[in-house]
């Protein structure tokens, strides 16, 4: 081997770079979609193949290149977005590197159409990673087309490293729709093998956008946020504490429009939600922040997903504020209702079609969600429908009017949408009675609500305890036979650490022996015999909770809720109406303190609708 310091050849220097930008065929869709919106696009097209891997082409609407420009375009570090040092402090386009289309054309068989407004004729470049480019005229529309077929063929080792299609195509999807929900007044046709997957409206609204990529069922989960704090402003879409998942993969940051990945933004929407969220459950959440371009350092990453934020404690604050706030004003108790009945498949007469197995959600073309049904299904039984003409995916005069007004029509139903009474707010109500002893019925208007009476004991006393806990007066009660835990090591010292903390609670411990400790009285709302799980979900809280005293205290609190008396217990007449009382005097969300409802909603009609008594 060579031990002397040698340049590269071009060749060899170019395909390392590449490895740096092009990674797999998501981030060549995403690097294209970028600079179509940055060229000022307001209709996109996105088809690709087999995942990418054979083909890719992204066709706008934006403003074209120069033909003198267009050999630059393939250049390493060639850009229109940036020219000076200065423009790097502020960044105000997706792309500025000038890396992209270099890099794939190093890796790929690379083409590029583009014509501007006041061209007569378009240019053709042709380039691949053996051959240089070509250039012809040619008679194009307005806008560019990038086509990008066979990635990494010149790089088998790189090749193998490609996930399977579906992995891929899952891969591509995911970035398509982020780049919906980053840009609602665009509008995005996504094509996978001659199917249409999303078509988002481009009318700027973000709700549409939503419903074009999760459907129409996702619009009423959500709650507006708006939220503005000096030169910050926060505003999106974020789901209803009943409507939550099970990842973060639900939770999008776009900041001055761009994708961003941050674990701090992410614990500061959770904060927002506070007490709202179950355990190991989290929210839905779109989420767009405005801010100076100056206050953010967008060069920090390679693929750009992370940025450096100059007041990022103002932001993450203005977050949990808009959060918080959207949830206070849409504080209604989650709604039942009985689902329609369907009738079998194989009772309708008709053949069972079986379900396509697909990468991506079926369904989900925002055309399919708005328009009324085709014209060209069968008219009788007897009806042979046409052939289906090829889909056609750079036709320039695509009709959108349509489709925009049938959106301004969808927003109809929810202008109509039924506002319930917060549980916290009944005032003319009946009290039916209490079933399985778990639960309280209670009738208002036209409405039934079915309060949990132990969610509502463990807020009740979470609020008792808190107060107490800051007045300097905790309640406890004495246990007739202390209760003796025997510790870890770990677990010992946390518990030392905090023993002034559990104390003002209203726990009575001390040292019992090496790494034991012996408590003597509980919290006065902890039911005496859960001493054992209630010890260990005040360790476990201890241990997940940052080194905040007041966040520790509140974690301990709702550890000792859990275990709240009245669960289970059947309750008098008297006991159900302070109950009541209590409910409606409460200041505080109407969720137990691990995030379950207080109470839900069934209304009249929808027992009518179960009864068939209206259809």
């Amino acid at each position: 081997m060579n031990r002397r310091i040698t340049v590269l050849e071009e060749a060899v220097y170019k395909r390392i770079a590449a490895g740096e930008v092009v990674v797999n065929p998501a981030t060549v869709v995403k690097e294209l979609m970028e600079n179509s919106m940055d060229a000022g696009a307001t209709a996109i097209t996105v088809e690709i193949s087999q995942g990418g891997k054979e083909l890719i082409r992204v066709t706008d609407n934006g403003i074209g290149i120069v033909a003198e420009d267009v050999p630059l375009a393939i250049q390493k570090h060639a850009t229109s977005k940036i020219s000076t040092l200065d423009d790097l402090d502020k960044i105000g386009t997706l792309g500025f590197r000038g890396e992209a289309l270099s890099s794939i054309a190093a890796v790929s068989r690379l083409m590029i159409q583009t014509r501007t407004a006041d061209s007569p004729e378009g240019t053709v470049l042709s380039v691949s990673g053996e051959h240089g480019p070509e250039i012809i005229s040619a008679g194009l529309a307005e806008g560019t087309t990038v086509k990008v077929e066979n990635l990494f063929y010149n790089i088998p080792a790189r090749m193998k490293f490609l996930k399977n299609t579906s992995r891929e195509t899952v891969n591509v999807t995911s970035v398509v729709s982020k780049l919906i929900f980053a840009n609602p007044h665009i509008s995005i046709k996504y094509i996978s093998n001659g199917k249409v997957v999303y078509h988002s409206p481009g009318n700027g609204n973000l709700k549409d956008a939503i419903v074009a990529v999760y459907g129409k069922d996702m619009a009423h989960k959500l709650a507006k946020t708006d939220h503005t704090f000096g030169e910050i402003h926060v505003h999106g879409l974020v789901s209803q504490p009943t409507f939550l998942y099970k990842s973060t993969n639900y939770m999008c940051f776009f900041l001055n429009g761009r994708y961003v990945q941050s674990k701090n933004l992410q614990s500061a929407v959770l904060r927002g939600y506070g007490e709202r969220l179950l355990r190991g459950h989290y929210p839905f959440s779109i989420l767009h922040i405005d801010l100076p371009l100056s206050r953010a350092d967008v060069n920090v990453h390679p693929s750009k997903l992370q940025v450096m934020l100059y007041n990022e404690t103002d932001v993450l604050d203005t977050i949990q504020k808009a959060v918080h706030t959207s949830l206070e004003e849409s504080s209604a108790p989650p709604v039942l209702s009985f689902a329609e009945l369907e009738i079998p498949p194989e009772k309708t007469g008709f053949p069972v079609n079986e379900r396509q197995t697909e990468a991506f959600p079926e369904l989900r073309s925002a055309k399919k969600i708005y328009e009324p049904m085709s014209s060209r299904a069968a008219q009788s039984p007897n009806h042979i429908m046409p052939p289906r003409e090829p889909l056609n995916v750079f036709q320039p005069a695509q009709d959108f009017e349509a489709l925009i007004d049938s959106v301004a029509k969808y927003h109809a139903p929810e202008e109509e949408q039924e506002i319930f009474e917060d549980v916290r707010r009944l005032t003319d109500y009946r009290v039916i009675g209490q079933i399985w002893n778990t639960y309280v019925i209670v009738e208002c208007a036209d409405r039934l609500y079915l309060i949990d009476q132990h969610a509502a004991h463990e807020r009740i006393n979470f609020e008792r305890m808190k107060k107490a806990a800051t007045e300097g007066g905790a309640a406890a009660q004495n246990l007739l036979v202390p209760y003796i835990a025997t510790l870890p090591a770990e677990d010992f010292s946390l518990l030392t650490r905090n023993i002034e903390l559990l104390q003002s609670l209203g726990f009575e411990l001390e040292e019992f022996g090496p790494l034991t400790f012996k408590f003597s009285a509980l919290p006065a709302q902890v039911e005496k015999s859960t001493a054992e799980k209630l010890i260990e979900e005040i360790l476990f809280e201890l241990r997940n909770t940052r080194d905040d005293i007041l966040l520790m205290r509140d974690a301990v609190i709702r550890a000792s809720c859990r275990y709240s008396i009245k669960a289970g217990y059947q309750l008098s007449d008297e006991q159900i109406e302070e109950l009541i009382k209590e409910i409606t005097e409460l200041e505080t969300i109407p969720n137990c303190p691990h995030g379950r409802p207080i109470a839900v909603v069934l209304k009249k009609s929808d027992l009518q609708k179960g009864f068939k008594r209206i259809v």
